[in-house]
């Protein structure tokens, strides 16, 4: 289990802190990226919070639409694409609404680690002035940016849910690098179940393979052989497309969403 806990106490400490607080989704898998202990201290503070659902470039609209007008019964809700800039400037617009009637009003983003938090404050600020990639963990302590006369804004380091603890989740999350762990094939088979239950035309038209009904382990040989992937003895290397897989996923490369 990957722990961060000294960027959790960052997180919970600013968020005290703050007059508005941003929480960045991603709009693939909006539910698992929500953060429960972050809503609920937000509540207790008093603390007003947006729901920004990131990556919308990678689902159909009306997926994002279904997605918002759930998630709008509990907090303001807004889906963009901070890599296509598809609904930033409606969202930049519409941030001095929540805005506290003082001179200056303390922003903090905050989510799960390779959300886009870092490409939305860049958007905001609407130059590139924090560090952004698709490696977890790119941001490690807070950075204060002022975006604005009336507007600073905390770019705060990936909060892992305590909601999911197993590697696998965290890895699926795009949180952690597939690279650290010991079993990645066992994370595939993770990611491969969850998307027959999911949405696997994607998937099977990324890679070319013939059916998502196979066994976890001849699907891997499937996109092994396809990608020419073998080891020194000319064995297909089923480890490295491991890797392979849920790198081009994290990436955005795999088209996926799971419904709210």
């Amino acid at each position: 289990m990957i722990r961060r806990k000294k960027e959790i106490r960052q997180v919970f400490e600013l968020i005290k802190n703050s007059d508005l607080i941003l929480e960045v989704l991603d709009s693939r898998i909006p539910n698992l990226t929500r953060v429960s202990s972050i809503e609920k201290e937000a509540k207790k503070q008093n603390i007003p919070l947006i729901l920004v659902l990131n990556k919308c470039d990678l689902i159909p609209y009306q997926i994002s639409e279904k997605t918002k007008k759930k998630y709008n019964r509990e907090f303001p809700t807004y889906y963009i694409s901070s890599r296509e800039r598809q609904g930033t400037k409606i969202f930049r617009n519409a941030i001095p609404r929540y805005l506290k009637k003082k001179k200056e009003n303390v922003l903090s983003i905050v989510g799960v680690p390779n959300t886009g938090k870092s490409s939305l404050l860049n958007i905001l600020r609407g130059k590139h002035v924090a560090v952004t990639g698709q490696k977890p963990g790119v941001t490690r302590s807070p950075q204060l940016i002022r975006i604005s006369q009336r507007i600073l804004i905390y770019d705060t380091p990936g909060v892992i849910p305590f909601d999911y603890p197993e590697d696998d989740l965290q890895v699926f999350l795009g949180a952690y690098s597939i690279d650290n762990l010991d079993d990645p094939i066992g994370t595939v088979n993770f990611f491969i179940d969850r998307i027959r239950e999911n949405y696997s035309s994607g998937f099977v038209n990324y890679y070319g393979i013939t059916s998502i009904n196979l066994s976890n382990e001849e699907i891997l040989k499937q996109i092994a052989a396809l990608r020419g992937m073998k080891s020194k003895g000319g064995l297909l290397n089923l480890l490295e497309t491991a890797k392979l897989v849920m790198r081009e996923f994290t990436a955005g490369k795999i088209q996926y969403w799971e419904e709210v």
